[in-house]
């Protein structure tokens, strides 16, 4: 960068560890004036002039501008000028030694460029120490938009916000932005694929609307883009600390999020160790609520079992829906236990006060079928609930039913999450499933209306029929035909049937037929 490109509003925000604050804002086109003086008496025209706080006072001001100082930066921030300045005036809270600033100022103002690469090496050296101290992706953030006084955003690969932190003048707007990022906004051109970008990371600059933009850099782990690193501001007033601070930013954040995928992976594998060790039922009840304890979950608070699978051929990977999985309960900020097992995903999640129904983990599971299907509209995932496990040794018993469940959601089709309860007659089909009387009777009340040609129309006439208990309207309705052709199709059944549908018997009859049927028909007719 040559000193000519120098603004002096970008020379001051490299100089300065945090961006100035301006009491009266100096044009953003001025350049870069060439000295800086202590006092009036070094004081040429065109000059930076660097006071203490106490001593930027009215009259001082008044001096500087008759003798056309270009602006006036104060150490610390002066008090009682008023508000009619008669030049620029920009104040900085860092603690510094007057002499040591000028050094500073003079060093970016002499030799732009080399400025520049020390102040690259400056910010990455105070993210990788806040990283080291622990401070986290909130912590890294924050301090990210302190020091260039923009709004800071940290996306990961799926576009979920991970940190932010808002600048001063965008915190007023600063969910609406949220909104939009959380939005799934179409990234660069250039970042859709993770692995190119991964290998050439760059700065991309994006227009956001109502005046506004961001600089994009990716935050590439293992040569991948793993997130997203935006910093937002006004539009057109980006500038090389800005630059400096997506480069450098990207650079520490992608340490930490190794770091912390490193630790999630190692929880991930001890999580996993120990739900087999509880359904195999190799640990005493002792043992196994102190593995609990380790691992940072209650042993006295009630989980129940989810159990998630694809069910469509050439689906997508088990690690994939695992990734969703894992990320719905990243949202959700729950700390729960999820596992690959065989073809399946297992989770345990830890229930409330209310465990008569969890409702808190059909709405997980609800929320990742339906992230699934976003990413996957043409792959479908099953998913079976378990009945809540009040301690440690019912654990074994919530798996089992989440089984049960998950194979009646394959069985029937069913697209949203099956809970256990919610099986009614089917749970106790199934344990009679491989008995030759239940077939037996599915043939003896179905038989003739199956062998008939097309009867699908047929059984589905039933089975809403059944669905209103029996209402013609409402039955009619449903099926979308007129009421006279409902009563046209009853009577062709029961013709076909040679059962009286008015009778309670017979319907309960029919009906459990209908669970039969639906339950042990091939995989492929459903």
């Amino acid at each position: 960068m040559a000193v000519s490109e120098l603004t002096l509003k970008e020379a001051l925000r490299l100089a300065l560890e945090r961006s100035p604050q301006w009491l009266r804002e100096v044009d953003a086109a001025v350049a870069a004036p060439d000295w800086v003086a202590l006092s009036l008496a070094d004081l040429r025209p065109g000059d930076i002039l660097l006071l203490n706080a106490s001593e930027c006072t009215p009259s001082i001001l008044q001096e500087a501008h008759r003798q056309n100082a270009v602006v006036v930066v104060s150490i610390g921030k002066p008090n009682a000028l008023g508000s009619d300045l008669p030049l620029p005036v920009a104040f900085t809270e860092e603690k510094v030694d007057k002499r040591a600033l000028q050094k500073r100022l003079l060093a970016v103002l002499i030799n732009a460029r080399a400025a520049t690469i020390e102040r690259g090496a400056h910010i990455h050296a105070q993210l990788a120490q806040l990283e080291a101290e622990g401070r986290g992706l909130e912590g890294l953030v924050q301090a990210m938009a302190e020091m260039t006084a923009r709004g800071v955003i940290l996306q990961d690969k799926r576009g979920g916000i991970l940190a932010h932190h808002p600048s001063t003048t965008l915190a007023a707007i600063w969910q609406d932005i949220l909104a939009q990022f959380s939005e799934l906004r179409p990234l660069p051109e250039a970042f859709l694929d993770r692995k190119r970008v991964g290998s050439q990371p760059t700065i991309h600059c994006q227009e956001l609307g109502g005046g506004l933009s961001c600089l994009i850099a990716p935050v590439v782990v293992g040569e991948v883009a793993r997130g997203y690193l935006s910093i937002v501001g006004v539009q057109g007033e980006f500038d090389s600390l800005d630059y400096l601070v997506a480069e450098q930013g990207g650079l520490v954040l992608a340490i930490e999020m190794a770091r912390n995928k490193a630790i999630r992976e190692t929880e991930k594998r001890l999580k996993g160790d120990l739900l087999n060790a509880l359904l195999q039922e190799i640990l005493t009840p002792r043992d196994a609520r102190l593995w609990l304890q380790t691992m940072g979950l209650n042993p006295q608070q009630a989980h129940v079992a989810l159990r998630f699978m694809w069910d469509t051929p050439a689906a997508p990977s088990r690690r994939r829906l695992e990734t969703i999985i894992n990320g719905e309960i990243s949202q959700r900020g729950l700390r729960a236990i999820v596992h690959p097992m065989g073809s399946e995903v297992i989770c345990f999640c830890p229930l409330g006060n209310e465990t008569a129904r969890p409702q808190e983990a059909i709405s997980l599971a609800e929320a990742i079928l339906r992230q699934a299907h976003r990413e996957y509209p043409q792959a479908v995932v099953r998913c079976g609930i378990g009945t809540p496990a009040l301690e440690v040794g019912e654990w074994r018993v919530s798996f089992s039913r989440a089984g049960q469940a998950l194979d009646m959601a394959r069985r029937l089709n069913e697209k949203s999450p099956l809970y256990y309860p919610d099986l009614s007659v089917y749970r106790l089909l199934l344990q009679l499933e491989h008995s030759p009387e239940l077939m037996a009777f599915q043939e003896e009340i179905l038989g003739n209306l199956l062998a008939t040609e097309n009867p699908q129309e047929l059984l589905n006439t039933l089975e809403a029929f059944f669905a209103h208990n029996g209402n013609l309207s409402q039955t009619a309705e449903a099926l979308y035909i007129h009421r006279n052709t409902l009563v046209y199709r009853l009577e062709r059944i029961a013709a076909i049937t040679n059962i009286d549908l008015d009778k309670p018997e017979n319907r309960l009859a029919v009906q459990l037929a209908l669970h039969i049927y639906r339950m042990t028909r091939p995989l492929e007719e459903r």
